[in-house]
């Protein structure tokens, strides 16, 4: 096969991050003296230089059309394994966002001194790579690689750290990880079998034809499919490794894990539904759809239970995927893009704000540490207010609104009226959810008034992810934009 300047082009983004994660390794290795101070400098520019790098590249492509690593089919239009098209550049706007953000997080002290620069930098770089081509994928063996690029990397920073904490919850999520490939490559497995393809679109256009007899073949292997990404992204019933893995992780390396990890797995199970399994017919899109029903109702109960921060956030994360789900049930990519473009934004600030509890006050862990924050630290305080009301849905967080009415009209439209009415539920029941940790913040201080010493990169990153909250409460059809 011959590699083209298109081919080039299309890859473009994934090839300059793995570069820099090359980069950012050999510098380290080599780096024998000197200030460590400097060497995390260096890697943070590296990092953040080529992520910016790649969301230029989505500037100047977000209009554009490419395939990559095509070959003509017998019947049919060509076969390619990657395509550069409005969804992708939209996916890979929220991903590199979200890249971003975590590494403004990590440049205070990268989260603590026993953590290892280069391998830090390394592991978010190769992840970032496993995203942004699973995010353009069109065959299902891209699909598979792309996605175990994203997690394994992912499982290992989360024991960078190398406590017994955190080697527990990396070994969990390992372990999950595991399993869910296989029973994903079950899957595709009898796809191949019953198509004769791994390529998305020639499988989308083979399902319909198919004998009878072998299309509850089909929905089987669909269905494990699904499930394979539904343990990925902590769908329930295949969530019980997350609470425990965000509890034992760092907590700039659990902000990674709720933005750039879970959105690659919606990603990726977005491309899947949208161009390959499901257009055939109703009944995968009725299972993405239970699924749905069943993640946010068990992720807002139970989110209701929790009384630390970090864990409050992971079961909201839970809650977040099935209204994520909803809209992906019935086929709304725009949608789908729109609330998690949102979803990224506001969850890396409020992790930006546990970060900075956590750093600088003794405990930090429960929501009751954070009691009277608005008052003595106003602008901390006031920030993690506004992030939690977006989450919630509630004016003045008009992009959590919008994202949510949007979820509800794709729904209804789809006359999945059963799935609306369990949506409305659990709207009522995260409102609960975060007002609880909103009472916290405005309640009066305790004894120890709350006073924490809030460095420059995570001020620069909250107050971004504020400003960007507040642009898209504002102007809500950015959001939309970013998916024609």
């Amino acid at each position: 096969m011959t590699i083209t300047w298109t081919d080039w082009q299309t890859i473009a983004v994934p090839l300059v991050l793995a570069v820099g994660a090359v980069a950012v390794l050999l510098i380290d290795g080599f780096w024998s003296s000197g200030s460590k101070r400097a060497k995390h400098l260096v890697a943070t520019l590296i990092t953040g230089g080529v992520i910016v790098f790649g969301l230029a590249f989505v500037m100047a492509q977000r209009n554009g059309f490419k395939a990559a690593f095509c070959r003509f089919a017998v019947e049919g239009p060509a076969e390619c394994s990657l395509v550069l098209d409005p969804l992708t550049i939209g996916l890979w706007a929220v991903l590199l966002i979200g890249g971003l953000g975590v590494v403004g997080l990590s440049a205070y002290r990268l989260l603590s001194a026993e953590i290892p620069v280069g391998e830090y930098h390394f592991l978010l770089l190769s992840a970032l790579v496993g995203a942004t081509v699973l995010a353009g994928a069109r065959d299902l063996a891209t699909v598979v690689i792309a996605l175990e690029v994203v997690s394994l990397p992912s499982f290992a920073m989360v024991a960078l750290r190398r406590d017994r904490r955190g080697s527990e919850a990396a070994l969990k999520a390992f372990l999950v990880s595991v399993l869910s490939t296989a029973v994903m490559l079950f899957g595709i497995s009898y796809l191949y079998g019953v198509t004769g393809s791994l390529y998305l679109q020639t499988i989308a256009n083979r399902l319909p034809g198919i004998d009878p007899d072998l299309r509850r073949v089909a929905f089987a292997a669909g269905l494990f499919v699904i499930v394979g990404f539904g343990f990925k992204i902590a769908a329930v019933p295949f969530h019980g490794w997350l609470p425990d893995t965000y509890a034992g992780a760092p907590v700039e390396v659990t902000a990674f894990l709720a933005v750039v990890s879970k959105s690659a797995g919606v990603a990726g199970l977005l491309v899947l539904v949208t161009y390959g399994i499901t257009p055939s017919g109703p009944d995968l899109r009725i299972a993405v759809a239970v699924l749905a029903a069943l993640t946010m109702t068990v992720g807002n109960l139970a989110a209701l239970r929790q009384v630390e921060a970090v864990r409050l956030l992971a079961w909201s994360s839970i809650g977040q995927v099935g209204f994520l789900l909803a809209p992906l049930a019935v086929g709304d990519a725009q949608a789908v893009v729109a609330y998690l473009a949102a979803y990224v934004v506001v969850t890396l600030g409020a992790f930006g704000a546990v970060a900075v509890v956590q750093r600088h006050r003794p405990g930090g862990l429960l929501l009751s540490d954070y009691r009277g924050m608005v008052r003595s630290e106003p602008g901390l305080g006031t920030a993690l207010i506004f992030f939690l009301v977006v989450l919630a849905g509630l004016p003045p967080g008009l992009a959590g609104l919008f994202t949510k009415f949007a979820a509800f009209q794709s729904v209804i439209d789809a006359h999945y009226g059963w799935l609306a009415v369990v949506m409305a539920l659990n709207v009522m029941i995260g409102l609960a959810v975060y007002l609880r940790w909103i009472a916290e913040l405005v309640r009066l201080p305790a004894d120890d008034p709350f006073s924490v010493d809030i460095e420059t990169p995570a001020v620069t990153v909250i107050s971004l992810c504020a400003g960007g909250a507040v642009v898209l409460s504002i102007l809500p059809g950015t959001l939309f934009a970013l998916v024609n």
